[in-house]
């Protein structure tokens, strides 16, 4: 599951890909999102550092995302604001290190379906841009598509 901050990031984000010739000041942010200010300015340095977002000082300035919103993915939000989106770090590409309780890497099972889950999860998150989600929250505003729901778990005994 993902943290509050990666939930504040994305509703930061999503606000300002709905607007972009708009600044938003953290304070304006903080009140859209309902994230506590002082908290959302750190994941805001973290967008800005990792040249996700642009900031101007001053009075009239704030924070814009620094590229349009078709050319950000959810995958690379969330590699900067959770870090490995691999479940495991055996499972993980950028950031692979081997299980202390593993004995042999190249014949674990678990390793193994773990990345497919990683590969899967990436290819997903990869596709899905930011202009992709204000196009799905528009669309559900105006009851042109119905809200995807979870598939329920049934026990087959």
């Amino acid at each position: 599951m993902l943290n509050r901050k990666s939930v504040y990031a994305l509703h930061a984000l999503l606000l300002m890909a709905r607007f972009p010739a708009e600044r938003f000041s953290s304070v304006r942010l903080a009140e859209a999102c309902g994230s506590p200010r002082r908290f959302l300015e750190q994941i805001l340095r973290e967008l800005r550092e990792s040249g996700l977002l642009h900031s101007e000082p001053g009075r009239l300035g704030g924070y814009q995302l620094s590229r349009a919103s078709n050319e950000v993915s959810l995958a690379e939000i969330l590699r900067v604001v959770e870090g490995p989106i691999a479940l495991l770090p055996c499972a993980s590409h950028r950031f692979y290190q081997p299980c202390p309780e593993c004995k042999s890497p190249q014949e674990c099972a678990l390793q193994d379906a773990f990345v497919q889950v990683r590969n899967e999860t990436v290819h997903t998150l990869k596709s899905i841009s930011l202009e992709d989600m204000v196009q799905r929250e528009a669309a559900l505003s105006s009851q042109n598509r119905s809200i995807l729901r979870p598939t329920p778990y049934i026990h087959i005994p």
